[in-house]
């Protein structure tokens, strides 16, 4: 997991994969902040979704895992909690859509840590990662935020 800020991206770019660097170049072109909701492909294997979801409870969202892609999450408008906790070989999905859909949702992790984003900020979630997309900060509330995915084969994985 890696936690930064899009006005500065470009100055962590020594320490982002390439694909990651060409993705928040793309978005920069694409103007993020200004995109309609849907699907907007980059590059092959690469896309980001505009979505403008209501946040939820803790206890009405499940931690999720993708195998294929890394998820980029960057919340554009709002404010939004995600968990994340690294990923446990012990911990069985409860849900397995990995072969369908490259998601899995999973009980709670033990040691399961929440990170606050605001509009601008973002969170790098590799394929395997456990985390807990769309909490509520206090009360449930609309949001806006960007989901890029990147397939493992253009991070090296």
């Amino acid at each position: 997991m890696f936690v930064g800020e899009l006005k500065s991206w470009s100055s962590r770019r020594a320490v982002l994969p390439a694909a990651v660097v060409r993705a928040f170049e793309a978005l920069d072109k694409l103007g993020v902040a200004t995109l309609a909701t849907g699907r907007y492909e980059i590059e092959e294997g690469m896309f980001v979704m505009i979505q403008e979801p209501t946040t939820k409870l803790l206890a009405a969202t499940r931690p999720e895992a993708h195998r294929e892609h890394a998820d980029i999450q960057i919340v554009l408008d709002g404010v939004e909690r995600l968990g994340f906790a690294p990923a446990d070989p012990d911990l069985a999905p409860i849900e397995d859509k990995l072969a369908t859909g490259d998601i899995a949702f999973y009980p709670s992790p033990r040691h399961e840590c929440f990170v606050d984003l605001v509009p601008g900020q973002y969170v790098i979630f590799y394929p395997g990662d456990l985390h807990r997309p769309c909490c509520a900060v206090g009360e449930p509330a609309p949001e806006r935020k960007a989901v890029l995915k990147i397939h493992r084969s253009l991070l090296g994985l």
